[in-house]
């Protein structure tokens, strides 16, 4: 229920060095404990304390790490002392108002959790946060959003401090294997071992401190293994070994995801600004440049292959088994498909790079959840590699040849007389994206039909008219009519193709975007109201009207 947020880039809240020489006291061995022991999520995973660390404080902070301290020491603290971090700049809020309301210095960026209760009103924000929660979805405006938003944030906060959050505690002989928090294996547990989940809880408090006055770590070492082993004792039947453990830790630290964002991203810009150079002035030798990105690209997809190994190895299934995932994956085929086809072409190598760099940052921002999840009973079956991984590697494909369309029309509007040369790239260009959408097309129709027989095992019939297996069949006869416009004698040229290529990529969008978010549906996680329209779609849209516009005065070719 966390529904984790991860933006690409957030300011960092600040504390002062007292502050800061308070949170680090705790024993490094004691946090390390901490963060290994076993913990079950909302939706049943188990997982290392350190990913139940990392979503909250992303949660609350919008950054997965802040005052540069682990995630692991800062919700052991919060835990443990609850009274000392509610003093801390911890709750992010992202508008002005917000700030104004709590009575905070305009441009405040991160709120106390104590900013936001006095004694004469108790919760400052309780009327805000009802009035803007009793607004339909299309009716709210950003202070709205934000004012929810924070209420959420502020309520996960409460649950950490209060020690509900975190179910560390098998139900002993339980056939489901739950596991509880402190507070309710207390009271839930037989009398005899709800003394000893008691024991073991102030234990653990009382240690923490007495051992920062005296410098000894003994007692809480101690006390984090008397919960390790009460956990293998009761709960060894779905405790992550400690491979699993060091794997799961070692995702959490190396975040390979995020870090290849940049590294598309600049590789794209910086081939877009030579690529350009030398289509402009072919003297210009790209011969060092493109090996160096060659190689570049290479490792970048050496590093998305091994994050996803691991996060399979985590998660026990195949990772594309939600937007996250998809994305994450999509990015990959991309980058494959231009390893394919781009070793010569620059274009092709930019039009790569900044594809998979741009959707791998769409699966980090907000709106998209990053969080491991076991699989439904229905996505319980070997047909979710074969079927989905046929459907998203096409995805990478087709936006790989609508990527190298874009770059094809910004060249029709550079073509003069003068300029010949350019003419050979877009016809080569040209070339390379309709083989792209051929091999594309044919994965995802492919992948599509396995999608029926699928279907047809789970549910007894192959096609359901779901609005994502309606969309995913629209978008095949959108690229199927795209790769016949050139048997139309009217619309056999290449600006009609490149555009048609381009604005085809829209139905993909759509199919990933549009039915998970605004139509309902077996495969959608539209609930109430859709949500609106980002700005970006309508701003982006209109770029692309633009571009196309521009290209067509220079569309007439031989």
């Amino acid at each position: 229920f966390l529904g984790l947020s991860s933006p690409l880039q957030a300011s960092s809240p600040t504390i002062d060095d007292s502050q800061r020489e308070y949170i680090s006291s705790i024993d490094d061995e004691v946090v390390d404990g901490f963060s290994r022991l076993t913990v079950q999520g909302t939706q049943g995973r188990m997982k290392p304390m350190d990913t139940l660390a990392r979503e909250i404080i992303t949660k609350i902070s919008g950054k997965s790490s802040i005052y540069n301290i682990s995630s692991s020491r800062l919700l052991l603290g919060m835990t443990t002392n609850p009274s000392y971090y509610q003093e801390l700049p911890m709750i992010q809020i992202s508008h002005t108002r917000v700030a104004k309301d709590l009575g905070l210095k305009k441009g405040t960026k991160f709120a106390k959790f104590s900013d936001f209760f006095d004694e004469k009103t108790g919760y400052r924000l309780a009327e805000k946060v009802s009035e803007s929660g009793r607004k339909k979805a299309t009716d709210k405006n950003k202070y709205d959003i934000e004012i929810v938003k924070i209420d959420e944030r502020l309520n996960i906060a409460y649950m950490v401090y209060i020690g509900s959050l975190v179910q560390i505690f098998p139900v002993p002989n339980d056939t489901n294997n739950k596991w509880v928090n402190p507070s309710e294996a207390i009271k839930s547990f037989p009398k005899e071992v709800g003394g000893i989940v008691r024991q073991m809880t102030q234990h653990l408090f009382v240690s923490l401190e007495n051992d920062r006055k005296s410098g000894e770590w003994k007692d809480s070492k101690q006390a984090i293994n008397m919960i390790g082993m009460f956990q293998q004792k009761f709960g060894s039947e779905v405790i992550l070994n400690d491979s699993m453990v060091d794997m799961e830790l070692k995702y959490n630290e190396l975040r390979l995801f995020a870090k290849l964002i940049p590294l598309y991203l600049i590789l794209g810009v910086v081939l877009l600004i030579f690529s350009f150079i030398n289509v402009l002035n072919p003297s210009f030798s790209l011969k060092k440049i493109m090996a160096i990105a060659w190689g570049v690209t290479i490792i970048g997809f050496g590093l998305h292959v091994i994050g996803m190994i691991m996060r399979w190895y985590i998660a026990g299934h195949a990772p594309w088994s939600n937007s996250y995932e998809a994305l994450v994956f999509i990015s990959a085929t991309t980058i494959m498909a231009g390893l394919f086809f781009g070793r010569k072409s620059p274009f092709v190598l930019t039009a790569t790079a900044l594809l998979g760099g741009v959707t791998i940052a769409v699966a980090h921002m907000s709106f998209v959840n990053p969080e491991i999840t076991n699989l439904v009973a229905v996505l319980k079956s070997y047909w979710l590699i074969i079927h989905v991984a046929g459907i998203i590697a096409g995805a990478g494909f087709l936006g790989l040849g609508s990527m190298i369309s874009l770059l094809v029309l910004l060249l029709f509007i550079l073509r003069s007389d003068k300029r010949p040369q350019i003419d050979n790239s877009i016809k080569e260009l040209s070339n390379i994206a309709e083989m792209s959408l051929i091999i594309g097309l044919f994965l995802y129709t492919i992948g599509n039909f396995l999608g029926g027989v699928w279907a047809n095992e789970s549910w007894g019939r192959y096609w359901g008219w779901d609005s994502k297996e309606t969309w995913a069949a629209v978008t095949i006869l959108i690229y199927a009519t795209v790769l016949h416009l050139r048997f139309i004698p009217r619309f056999a040229n290449l600006y009609v193709f490149n555009v048609a290529s381009l604005w085809a990529y829209s139905s993909v969008l759509m199919t990933y975007f549009g039915v998970n978010y605004y139509l309902t549906g077996m495969h959608s996680y539209a609930a109430g109201e859709p949500i609106p329209i980002p700005l970006w779609v309508y701003y982006g849209t209109a770029g692309l009207l633009i571009l196309s516009i521009l290209a067509y005065k220079n569309r007439k070719m031989k």
